[in-house]
């Protein structure tokens, strides 16, 4: 196992890793940072240079945030990977990792190697993509007509580049429990390629706020540890 602080003043899921911040982002399929490699467990990734048309400098000014990696999809998905607020870290491991807390096994869909869940709204089944790299949740904007705002906000997102988007606190449940969460209206440009996975939304790192989750995601499954009951 390997084990790694995370920066918890941020919005962002930001590991500290010999010295260098990198974002853990399951929402984007390549890695990419300003040096050429990466070591986790001993083994060593090539980092890209870009990712869709922008390097790491490039997307960090637009995160407003300092960052000098990415880790992608492209790496994430040959690790068991624990993101946890509770003991201010995130583990990589080879096994799964047995806290003896009370775990939830969550079964995902890994489409187009996306994690993919499925929560409720509304008391709608609803498909989101997880993505631990955006601070902002999105939602398919024709299910946001008529509801009352919270204000705008500038954001960015890879792909779309920065945007101004309206602000909606909506309550989501997952696994029985209630979570709210802010959402954004989804970009049309994310909607078009969402659409092909079924999915009406992205659910990004806010869910840490209830659960430490355990990505398993070779086998489909997430484990969740409510943050009440985690150590």
């Amino acid at each position: 196992m390997e084990k790694h602080s995370l920066a918890l003043n941020e919005s962002h899921t930001i590991a500290i890793m010999n010295g260098k911040r990198i974002l853990i982002s399951t929402g984007v399929p390549i890695s990419i940072g300003d040096t050429k490699d990466i070591n986790i467990l001993g083994q060593i990734f090539g980092l890209e240079n870009q990712l869709l048309g922008k390097d790491i400098k490039q997307i960090a000014s637009a995160l407003k945030t300092d960052i000098n990696a990415i880790i992608g999809m492209d790496i994430l998905s040959k690790f068991i990977f624990y993101v946890s607020h509770s003991i201010e870290a995130i583990i990589f491991s080879d096994f799964f990792i047995n806290f003896k807390e009370n775990m939830q096994e969550l079964p995902i869909d890994m489409s187009f190697n996306l994690p993919i869940v499925t929560v409720k709204m509304g008391g709608i089944d609803m498909k989101m993509v997880l993505d631990t790299g955006s601070k902002l949740s999105y939602l398919d904007a024709s299910l946001l007509g008529g509801m009352k705002n919270d204000g705008t906000l500038e954001v960015f997102y890879p792909g779309c580049g920065t945007m101004v988007t309206e602000i909606f606190h909506l309550p989501l449940e997952l696994r029985g429990k209630t979570m709210d969460i802010h959402f954004g209206m989804l970009p049309d440009i994310l909607l078009q390629k969402l659409s092909r996975t079924g999915c009406t939304g992205i659910l990004g790192s806010e869910i840490f706020k209830y659960y430490n989750i355990q990505f398993c995601l070779k086998k489909s499954t997430l484990w969740l540890v409510e943050k009440g009951q985690a150590r």
